[in-house]
């Protein structure tokens, strides 16, 4: 089942500032992605890597993302695993 914390992650934009042209981390909701692997995500909490799972039925788990990592799940407050104390993944996407 998809964890309530797990339904947005950080999607990595492009964005023009004073016509110099800077990446930035941007707050998305799950819903607005495409399912499966994507290189441009991470999690919102710990800043490791995850994947898209979308709502395949209507009673089933809504569109979220999980951590590709377990011992990332195990140390993030969203994570389905989580053992108690938040840590930063060891492996962040930059």
């Amino acid at each position: 089942m998809s964890h309530d914390l797990m339904t947005k992650c950080e999607q990595r934009c492009l964005f023009k500032i004073n016509d110099e042209k800077i990446w930035k981390w941007v707050e998305v909701e799950v819903s607005a992605l495409t399912s499966g692997e994507q290189t441009n995500i991470r999690c919102v909490h710990c800043h490791g890597r995850v994947r898209v799972h979308k709502q395949n039925v209507q009673h089933g788990p809504k569109d979220h993302v999980e951590h590709r990592v377990k011992r990332d799940s195990e140390n993030c407050k969203g994570g389905h695993y989580f053992k108690g104390e938040h840590k930063m993944s060891q492996e962040p996407v930059n």
